[in-house]
């Protein structure tokens, strides 16, 4: 039996803990998933999101192909 490589499965997640509405915010994108927040800062983390999105496209690369510490690197670079 020959073994499969294992794709990995990587996704970024956005949590706003500032939601005092009671408004229920879930927006999936294809890499990330924003959950909560208020209007304002659900927002914000989506648009953070796509930034990292467009940048890591620009550079010709994945999420799957950073490693955390790359990755950290990256966005701090932003």
């Amino acid at each position: 039996m020959t073994q499969q490589k294992r794709k990995k499965i990587i996704r970024l997640l956005g949590v706003g803990f500032d939601a005092d509405d009671g408004h229920v915010r879930i927006t999936n994108g294809e890499n990330y998933d924003v959950l909560m927040g208020s209007e304002q800062s659900h927002e914000y983390i989506q648009q953070l999101i796509q930034k990292i999105e467009i940048q890591l496209e620009s550079r010709g690369c994945a999420l799957d192909d950073l490693t955390p510490e790359e990755f950290s690197e990256f966005v701090g670079s932003l």
